[in-house]
C-alpha cells in the first residue's frame, strides 16, 4: 500500500487538535514519527498485545528502580502494571497521535515518538519489552530497517545485566494457515509496508531466532510457544513440554489449547478449524512448528530465568495460573495472578483456584470417545459412557451437582487408573443444578461436535444432534425427553453468556441455532470454510438420498399400478368373452356345491 493510503485519517480522530495541542513534558519527538496515523485502531491494524500471561512475565522481570523500554504498541493496563511496580518506563511509539495520547494518559512514562532507527544507541535499559514484535517499529517517515536489524537494535538496548522480552511472529503459524482474509496486504492500512516472506535474514523458526539473538550478544534463557495469537497469548508452552510426548502435562496442554482457540476464533471466518490442526500437531509433537509466535526471554549476562511448564491465562488480563509437573510426576496448579475480585455472571461463578489431577497417567475422555466413534467400536464406547455416567451420578447429592463438575464437558475429564478426574475449568454454578441436565448437556455437546465437525461415527449420517444424544444416553441405560434437551441447551447458553458476555438478542439467536443442529449444520462456534464445505456435502448427500428414495418409491408405486392395471384388463377380458363367462359360472357353481355339501355333512353328523 502506498504512503498516501497509509495517511488516510481514522474516522473519529481529531488529528488537527492533536497536532496543535500544547507540548507535553514527558513526550520526546526523536524523529521519524508518523503524523496522520494510529496503531491503536483495530480497524487499521493488528490488536495491541495484552493478556494475563504477559502481565505476569512483566511482573517477574520488572520492579522498583528498574528501567524499562517498551518498544511498539502495547495495552495500557500493562504499562500501568509496570508503573505501579515502581519501574522507570520509556515507551517508543511511531505514531505522534498515539504518543501524545500515551503521554497524557501516563504522565509518569517517558514517551518517545518516532522510529526505532532514531533511538539513541547509547541508552540502555534493565528490561526491553517488545511484545508486539518488530513489524511496527519502522516508520513511513524515514529509513526502513529489516527485521534482523531491528532485533539487533533491541539487543543493543539491553544493559549488561538486563533482560529482553520479545514476541516473534511465526509465518508458519496456525493462525496464518487458517486465516481467511480476502485482499491480503491491501485489507488494512497497517500493511503499507508488506512483510517480505522471502527475506533470508528474518528468523523463520525458533532456532533461527535464538541464533540471531545469540549473535547479537544475548543469551536466550527460555523460549515459549505462544497460542492462540501473537498479540493475545493465553497459553504459553515451556521448553520442558514442547515436543515431549511422554510429558505428564500433554493431556492438559491439549485441553488448554482447544479452549484457547475456541475463544479466540469464535465467530471468525477461517479456512479450517484451527483446533483440528493443532490437535494433529500435538500428536506429532510439532506444536512448536505451528505455534503462532515464540516468546523469548533473553539476557545479556547474569543468572538465568526460571522456565514455566504451562502458563494459562485470559486475554483480558484478569487471571493466570501455571500447571507444572515435579520430578516424581506430581501435577501442581499454582495461581500466579489471582482475580482482583469475585466474578459472577448468569448464575455462575468464575473459579479462582483451578485444580489439576496429581497423576501422570490417563487420557482425555473426549479424545477416547472420538477415536471409538471413528472406529465404530460400540462395545468399548458403551463401556466408557457407562463408566462416565456412573461416576457422574456418584458425584450428585440428592440428584443435583455442585461445583465445577456440574459444567464440565467430556473434554474436561481425564480418565486415570483411579477413575475420572477434572482438568482445570473456568466456571462453576452458584446453585447446584440437576444431574440429568448436566449429563444430557455433556453428551449433547459431544453429539454436536460429531455432527458439525464432520467426524466419522457409527450412526446414520442423517442423525441430528438430538437423535445422537438420545442414542448416547441409551447406551448408558437412560432415556431423554424434550424438556431435558431444552434444559441442557439452556445451561450451555448460560455458560457461553457468562464467558463471552452475550446480549439477550445474541442469546436468543444462539438458542435457535443450537436447537436446530442437523447433519447439514456447519460449525456453531468457529466458521471454518472447510467445515462449511463438509456441511454442504452432507446436505447434498442427504438431499440426494431423499431424492433417490422418492424415485425408488415412485418406481415401486408405478410398478404396482401397472400390475394391477394388467390384472384388471385380464379380468374384464374374461368377463366379457364366452370362455370367461363359462369360467365365472363354473366358479360360482363350485362355491355353491361346496357350501351345500358342508351343510349336508353337518346334518348327517347331527342325526347320527
Amino acid at each position: 500500500m502506498s504512503e498516501a493510503a497509509a495517511l488516510i485519517p481514522t474516522q473519529g480522530t481529531d488529528y488537527t487538535a492533536a497536532l496543535s495541542a500544547p507540548s507535553l513534558p514527558n513526550l520526546r519527538r526523536i524523529g521519524g514519527e508518523m503524523f496522520s496515523w494510529t496503531d491503536r485502531d483495530p480497524r487499521r491494524g493488528p490488536e495491541v498485545p495484552r493478556g494475563a500471561v504477559l502481565r505476569h512475565l512483566l511482573g517477574e522481570h520488572a520492579g522498583a528502580g528498574r528501567s524499562v523500554l517498551i518498544a511498539g504498541p502495547i495495552a495500557d493496563d500493562l504499562v500501568i502494571a509496570l508503573v505501579d511496580a515502581g519501574a522507570t518506563v520509556t515507551w517508543l511509539v511511531r505514531s505522534l497521535v498515539d504518543a501524545e495520547e500515551a503521554a497524557r494518559a501516563h504522565p509518569q512514562v517517558t514517551v518517545l515518538a518516532g522510529a526505532a532507527v532514531k533511538v539513541d544507541p547509547a541508552e540502555r535499559f534493565d528490561l526491553v519489552v517488545a511484545f508486539d514484535g518488530v513489524e511496527r517499529l519502522n516508520s513511513a517517515e524515514g529509513d526502513q530497517l529489516s527485521a534482523a536489524e531491528l532485533l539487533d537494535r533491541l539487543a543493543e538496548a539491553v544493559r549488561p545485566d538486563g533482560v529482553l522480552l520479545l514476541t516473534h511472529d511465526n509465518h508458519l503459524g496456525v493462525h496464518h494457515t487458517v486465516r481467511l482474509a480476502p485482499g491480503g496486504h491491501q485489507a488494512q492500512d497497517a500493511d503499507w509496508y508488506p512483510l517480505d516472506e522471502n527475506d533470508p535474514q528474518r528468523p523463520a523458526s525458533r532456532e533461527q531466532l535464538v541464533d540471531r539473538l545469540t549473535v547479537a550478544g544475548l543469551v536466550v534463557d527460555v523460549t515459549y510457544a505462544a497460542f492462540p495469537e501473537p498479540a493475545t497469548p493465553t497459553v504459553l508452552v515451556g521448553p520442558g513440554l514442547l515436543g515431549n510426548l511422554s510429558a505428564p502435562l500433554r493431556p492438559r496442554l491439549g485441553t488448554a489449547l482447544n479452549q484457547a482457540f475456541a475463544a479466540a476464533f469464535r465467530g471468525r471466518p477461517v479456512l479450517s478449524d484451527p483446533r483440528r490442526l493443532v490437535a494433529r500437531a500435538l500428536r506429532a509433537a510439532a506444536e512448536e512448528t505451528v505455534a503462532p509466535a515464540w516468546l523469548v526471554i533473553a539476557r545479556a549476562s547474569g543468572s538465568s530465568a526460571a522456565a514455566h511448564d504451562l502458563l494459562v491465562g485470559d486475554s483480558r488480563g484478569t487471571f493466570a495460573y501455571e500447571v507444572s509437573a515435579t520430578d516424581t510426576g506430581e501435577i501442581r496448579t499454582t495461581v500466579l495472578q489471582p482475580l482482583t475480585g469475585p466474578i459472577e455472571r448468569e448464575g455462575l461463578r468464575r473459579i479462582a483456584e483451578p485444580a489439576a489431577p496429581g497423576t501422570d497417567a490417563g487420557y482425555v475422555l473426549e479424545e477416547r470417545l472420538l477415536h471409538l466413534a471413528a472406529t465404530a467400536d460400540l462395545r468399548h464406547l458403551r463401556v466408557e459412557l457407562t463408566q462416565y455416567e456412573t461416576w457422574l451420578r456418584a458425584q450428585a447429592v440428592d440428584g443435583r451437582l455442585a461445583g465445577p463438575i456440574a459444567l464440565a464437558g467430556l473434554a474436561d475429564l481425564l480418565v486415570t487408573p483411579d477413575g475420572p478426574v477434572l482438568l482445570p475449568t473456568r466456571w462453576e454454578p452458584i446453585e447446584p443444578i440437576d444431574y440429568e441436565t448436566a449429563l444430557t448437556r455433556a453428551l449433547w455437546e459431544f453429539a454436536v461436535q460429531l455432527i458439525t465437525s464432520g467426524r466419522s461415527h457409527p450412526w446414520p449420517i442423517t442423525s441430528s444432534a438430538v437423535d445422537l444424544t438420545a442414542t448416547l444416553l441409551g447406551m448408558t441405560g437412560r432415556g431423554m425427553t424434550d424438556d431435558q434437551v431444552r434444559a441442557a441447551v439452556e445451561l450451555h447458553i448460560t455458560l457461553e453468556a457468562a464467558e463471552h458476555e452475550l446480549t439477550l438478542e445474541a442469546r436468543d439467536q444462539r438458542r435457535l441455532q443450537l436447537l436446530a443442529i442437523t447433519p447439514g449444520t456447519a460449525s456453531v462456534d468457529i466458521e471454518g470454510f472447510r467445515e462449511l464445505t463438509e456441511a454442504l456435502w452432507r446436505q447434498r448427500y442427504e438431499a440426494s438420498h431423499l431424492l433417490a428414495m422418492m424415485e425408488w418409491t415412485e418406481q415401486i408405486i408405478q410398478s404396482r399400478d401397472n400390475t394391477l392395471s394388467k390384472l384388471d384388463r385380464e379380468i374384464q377380458f374374461y368377463r366379457k368373452g364366452f370362455a370367461g363367462r363359462v369360467m365365472v359360472v363354473g366358479k360360482e357353481a363350485y362355491r355353491a356345491a361346496r357350501r351345500d355339501g358342508r351343510k349336508a355333512l353337518r346334518r348327517l353328523k347331527n342325526s347320527s
